[in-house]
């Protein structure tokens, strides 16, 4: 452990902190949230916050303790987060679509933002009218449209970079 002692205080490179703790605080994470993707997002929030802070700490077993309170406060953000936003993987629902091309289309406007895979979705796979979206969405249909032309456009993109890329 390359924990230097300096003034009083200890601390330790970055790199032995992330090789030291991960399995402890990944553990400690996903018996939290149950998933594991969640328990590497959380890791990484908090190895950041030790990177930014550079803390100092009386011994090793203080560090400890801070990683693990950082974890499980950390974790309990994203589940306060997910609880506050509940979303659904949309995914399975390329599966339903006719044909390979429509669910690749799908797939590809899953990649969007937020802003305009929502608008694609309700106007082109569930076949609402521009007006009908704004109505739901609490926008103005001028809002709906420029949100569909750049929804387009970054398909485009999507479409241009496989082609090219």
């Amino acid at each position: 452990m390359e924990i230097a002692e300096r003034e009083g205080t200890y601390t330790a490179e970055p790199e032995e902190i992330v090789r030291m703790y991960t399995e402890l605080l990944f553990r400690i994470s996903y018996s939290m949230s149950g998933n594991a993707a969640d328990a590497e997002d959380v890791l990484q929030n908090v190895f950041l916050k030790y990177c930014v802070k550079r803390p100092h700490f009386r011994d090793g077993a203080h560090c400890k303790a801070w990683l693990i309170r950082v974890t499980v406060n950390e974790t309990k953000n994203m589940l306060r987060f997910r609880a506050l936003r509940r979303t659904e993987d949309l995914t399975p629902l390329a599966e339903i679509l006719p044909d390979h091309e429509q669910q690749a289309v799908f797939q590809d406007i899953l990649l969007l933002p937020e802003k305009y895979k929502i608008v694609l979705i309700l106007h082109y796979v569930e076949g609402y009218k521009t007006a009908e979206i704004a109505e739901i969405l609490k926008i103005s249909p001028a809002a709906v449209r420029k949100r569909l032309e750049k929804g387009r456009k970054q398909l485009k993109l999507i479409y241009t970079e496989e082609e090219y890329g």
